[in-house]
């Protein structure tokens, strides 16, 4: 056991090297006004004298970035650059000068790609965007009739997938409900005749009589709030088609049509569309193409191309392809039914051709 004199020089020692010894806070330290202060007012200052505001942003932009740091020293090493800025020092005024030209052209740079890709993103959108194809998708179990399109939007397919579970969920849970039900009544009836036995005396009821109420009354309720569940799946199924929809359907076939119109029009005045490439790459089905002869997928390929006139023209007449113009396109190339100037011109050809044949033919004579 310590003597009192040595306790005593104990306490004497600690209180003297007390003031010596460290510290640690019970909060961290940028929860400390001794630090939020000064940060918060070199901030203030940064902002307030930034000479532009590309500079300003970077200030923003650093301090956003730096606001997490619970390490001491890597913030004490940031803050340490803003002082300097602060101080006026010379070299990092020359970098915030520089800083602020390479953000002006970082800027520039990050506006027109931003604007490059939000003019991707809208191709892309207009290349994947949902189009009316005219038909009419009836109703079904999870689905009112809703008009057919392609490609079909991701939202409607997930409606439809979600509502498919929920329905295998009930159908589940209603035949283990149908279960419970038939467990019930049997362990009543088995109960009904043990007290037939023994008598009501010797036996409690829990399943028959005055109880059966008390457990089928959970169950029942539970079978009718499913039962009403299951009811709206067989009013979308039956609800008839709206005449909106049919009108809307009607326009898209319209619509439809005459764009097939325009795009056929397109391709006899010459331009290759992607249509006309991926008719022109197709071909019949697999068990016919492996029959066919090297010539009959010629043949093949020359039908499907675009062309009425000239070897294409004669070849979808031999095959019995109707042409747009009835083959008298193809007649007038082929000089059958030639009228007016275009007769005459050809007329003329035709004569000079035979009198220079003639004098050709006189001169080897001689």
């Amino acid at each position: 056991m310590a003597s009192p004199s040595s306790l005593t020089f104990r306490a004497g020692l600690a209180q003297s090297v007390s003031s010596l010894r460290h510290v640690r806070p019970r909060v961290p330290f940028f929860e400390l006004a001794v630090h939020r202060a000064p940060t918060l007012a070199l901030y203030r200052n940064l902002l307030r004298y930034s000479p532009d505001d590309n500079i300003r942003t970077r200030v923003e932009y650093l301090f956003r970035k730096n606001q997490h740091l619970t390490g001491t020293e890597n913030t004490r090493r940031q803050l340490l650059k803003g002082y300097k800025a602060r101080d006026g020092d010379e070299k990092q005024r020359a970098i915030l000068q520089r800083y602020s030209r390479l953000i002006a052209a970082k800027v520039k740079k990050e506006e027109l790609n931003r604007m490059a890709r939000a003019e991707a993103a809208w191709q892309a959108r207009l290349r994947s965007r949902p189009i009316l194809t005219g038909a009419i998708v009836k109703p079904t179990f999870y689905m009112r009739a809703f008009p057919r399109m392609k490609p079909q939007p991701l939202a409607i397919s997930r409606i439809i997938a979600a509502r498919m579970r929920v329905r295998n969920r009930r159908y589940a849970r209603m035949e283990q409900m149908a279960e419970d039900v038939k467990y019930l009544r049997e362990e009543a009836a088995f109960e009904e005749e043990g007290i037939q036995l023994v008598g009501e005396q010797h036996l409690e009821r829990v399943f028959s009589g005055a109880a059966a109420h008390a457990w089928g009354k959970p169950l029942h309720d539970a079978r009718q709030h499913l039962n009403a569940l299951m009811s709206r799946s067989f009013a979308r199924r039956y609800e008839p088609i709206p005449p909106e929809l049919m009108e809307t359907a009607r326009a898209a076939r319209e619509e439809k049509i005459a764009n097939k119109t325009r795009e056929r029009m397109r391709e006899r005045r010459g331009e290759i569309l992607p249509s006309t490439l991926r008719r022109a790459r197709k071909g019949p089905p697999a068990h016919i193409l492996v029959r066919m002869t090297p010539v009959e997928k010629h043949v093949d390929k020359v039908v499907r191309g675009v062309g009425e006139v000239g070897y294409a023209g004669m070849i979808k007449r031999r095959m019995g392809v109707k042409l747009r113009d009835g083959g008298r396109g193809l007649a007038r190339e082929n000089g059958t039914d030639l009228e007016g100037e275009q007769l005459r011109r050809l007329k003329t050809m035709e004569q000079v051709y035979r009198e220079e044949s003639r004098r050709r033919i006189m001169r080897n004579e001689r």
